[in-house]
């Protein structure tokens, strides 16, 4: 698992205001964990528009869509929970997506 993948994840057992359903989600956990650990820590994907800094954040087309990490839905979830790689977020996107991930924990 690489940093920056987007993965079709199971997130079923969510609760609303929580992302459910299977639905892209980029990776944003280090390699190095992602390789050691049975988890990976993962920013579910919305088609909703509109990019809505620090919160949602464009992160390329993916599944067919114009797809925006929601950075409040961050989550570790089971590597047995991935269904699946749409493809790579661009180095760019990747950095505003954790740019975004440092201003909305901060």
């Amino acid at each position: 698992m690489k940093r920056g993948t987007v993965v079709w994840v199971d997130l079923s057992d969510a609760h609303p205001p929580e992302r459910g359903k299977v639905r892209p989600a980029v990776i944003v956990s280090g390699d190095v964990h992602n390789a050691t650990l049975d988890t990976v820590v993962v920013v579910p994907t919305s088609s909703l528009a509109p990019e809505i800094l620090p919160l949602r954040v464009r992160v390329g087309i993916f599944a067919g869509k114009e797809s925006f990490a929601v950075v409040p839905g961050l989550r570790q979830v089971s590597k047995r929970r991935l269904r699946g790689t749409l493809g790579l977020v661009d180095t760019t996107q990747l950095a505003s997506l954790d740019a975004s991930l440092r201003t909305y924990l901060a």
